[in-house]
């Protein structure tokens, strides 16, 4: 395959200061797989190159890969039911939002507000009781006004999964991580998925995220997200660290389940995965499977060559995959676009550039007659 505009456009991006380095991974059933790697972890020249151990911060990735797959999971086995009102799992939940149920929350749907700084408001960690850090997070998420009505309108939102993460924890009696991790990733050897690292000696192989202006330090081995940082683990909407090749075998094996193709050892079946991305929301304004996203008509940042078929997701940090369930093709870009600092003018040049880097794949894969 020949991606030379493609390697051109990312080279391009770096030398423009977009991020410093990139892995691309494509994936086409019924097997074949490139991964590309380009630039470095930071501008310095000294720094390390992006290579197949690299570790990104994935962010919002985390909610299709982690805590959807794992909704998903539990709902299969009969665990966990999509039209279950968050009243079954959670104590005193206000009036406004006993209609809340895990599907519209897996839409955006549930007329919860896009983000709140939780950060600044959970007690101190030694006086939490016996909740967890996201238990805590979730009483104060509950009492937040909503923005719209539940099933109304459509609001992407970190508080959304946050509840998710812990009507998982609460269903299967396993924190996000550890359940997720131990049946979901290990089964299918991804060992590269993973939380922020504790260990300072041992982070040369995460990407640097960025310097962050609340722990006026650079977020490396520790997650972006200030949310997730300070509730630790994964509590549902980022957390996640992960290299390319690991990223990308879980969406091709998302993929074969869809179309019947067996990956083993990977916990969701074929009709699970099929109701979850082949979902239509009865409200037209909202175009979302369930836990993940669909390109936007005109405006997608996968460009306008990707099927309806198509489901995906962005990460703030830069993280992206998008899957063509008709073409059979999975496409993920990793970087880390906030590195050194968060603009934006960063931000607009990065969805200008998702646009043109997955229209030019397509290009290069119909010109092999691979598309």
């Amino acid at each position: 395959m020949d991606f030379t505009t493609v390697d051109s456009i990312i080279q391009k991006a770096i030398n423009n200061e977009l991020f410093p380095g990139a892995a691309l991974g494509v994936g086409l059933l019924p097997g074949i797989r490139l991964n590309r790697y380009y630039g470095r972890h930071t501008f310095a020249s000294w720094s390390r190159r992006i290579d197949r151990e690299s570790l990104f911060d994935l962010a919002s990735l985390t909610k299709p890969l982690a805590t959807t797959l794992s909704v998903a999971m539990l709902k299969e086995r009969e665990e966990l039911g999509l039209h279950q009102c968050i009243g079954d799992f959670f104590t005193s939940v206000p009036r406004d939002k006993k209609d809340i149920t895990v599907e519209s929350l897996l839409t955006h749907s549930s007329g919860l507000p896009a983000w709140k700084a939780i950060y600044n408001s959970l007690p101190p960690a030694q006086s939490q009781g016996k909740d967890s850090r996201l238990g805590q997070a979730c009483k104060i998420i509950l009492q937040q006004p909503l923005s719209y009505e539940t099933g109304k309108g459509s609001v992407y939102s970190d508080l959304g999964f946050m509840l998710l993460g812990r009507i998982v924890e609460l269903v299967s009696g396993q924190e996000l991580w550890p359940l997720v991790h131990s049946r979901i990733y290990r089964p299918l050897g991804l060992s590269s998925l993973g939380v922020s690292e504790e260990d300072p000696s041992s982070i040369d192989s995460f990407v640097p995220s960025g310097f962050c202006p609340v722990r006026k330090s650079m977020s490396w081995g520790r997650v972006n997200d200030l949310n997730a940082w300070t509730m630790g683990g994964l509590p549902g909407h980022a957390g996640l660290f992960s290299n390319l090749e690991d990223v990308l075998f879980l969406t091709v094996a998302i993929m074969n389940a869809y179309t019947d193709n067996e990956t083993p050892g990977f916990a969701v079946g074929p009709d699970t995965i099929r109701h979850f991305l082949s979902y239509r929301s009865c409200n037209s304004a909202n175009l979302r499977a369930l836990g993940f996203d669909r390109p936007s008509p005109g405006k997608s940042t996968c460009g306008n060559l990707f099927s309806k078929q198509s489901v995906g997701h962005l990460g703030y940090t830069g993280t992206s995959f998008w899957i063509d369930m008709k073409a059979g093709l999975s496409v993920v870009f990793l970087c880390a676009r906030t590195f050194p600092f968060d603009t934006a003018k960063n931000r607009r040049e990065m969805k200008r550039f998702r646009i043109d880097i997955h229209t030019e794949i397509r290009k290069a894969l119909a010109r092999t007659g691979r598309l």
